[in-house]
């Protein structure tokens, strides 16, 4: 009986704390992955939300007669298809929403013009397209997060461990959203 005990269960207790800590670590990492993968869902839907706010902005700016028909024009075209194109982050999505942006930089320049010591002078926002600054600067932060929360994803389903033993299971692995958001 003591061979036995000597054999089988003194190796025993001496693989159990490393095989908890194996656990414990594989629990930390799928845990962290799932709460990451999460918080990509919460920052997408933040960054749509943003989006809306800033094609609602600019239709609202459209039909204030702030701007000249023209510009209206392109605006409430730009806007409306902003706001149809919803659902998930591809690269037509993205166009659209660059497109906004750059009729937003072509009707609203934000800079007055270039001093003489070839520093860019920013104007001050004025009250016709205050809201719609602010809705862009939104969206600039909202893209900027989420895009920090897919970096650091993409990151833990990068090491080897994650990958061995499919941690992150059938999820798809999370893309940065790229758009022009440098307005104003």
């Amino acid at each position: 009986m003591s061979g036995l005990v000597e054999y089988v269960v003194a190796p025993l207790a001496a693989l159990l704390p490393i095989l908890l800590a194996l656990g414990w670590y594989l629990s930390y990492v799928a845990v962290r992955l799932d709460r990451l993968h999460t918080q990509v869902e919460a920052t997408s839907a933040a960054l749509d939300a943003q989006v809306v706010r800033r094609a609602e902005a600019t239709v609202e700016l459209a039909y204030s007669g702030d701007v000249d028909p023209a510009s209206a024009a392109l605006l409430l075209d730009a806007a409306t298809h902003a706001l149809a194109d919803q659902g998930e982050w591809d690269g037509h999505r993205c166009l659209v929403e660059s497109e906004l942006t750059e009729v937003l930089r072509v009707v609203l320049p934000d800079v007055d013009r270039v001093g003489p010591d070839l520093s860019r002078r920013v104007s001050p926002p004025d009250a016709r397209s205050a809201p719609l600054t602010g809705a862009a600067e939104r969206v600039r932060l909202a893209r900027h997060f989420h895009n920090e929360v897919v970096e650091r994803t993409r990151s833990l389903r990068g090491r080897r461990v994650v990958r061995a033993l499919h941690l992150a299971g059938r999820t798809p692995m999370p893309e940065p959203i790229v758009l022009d958001d440098q307005w104003p």
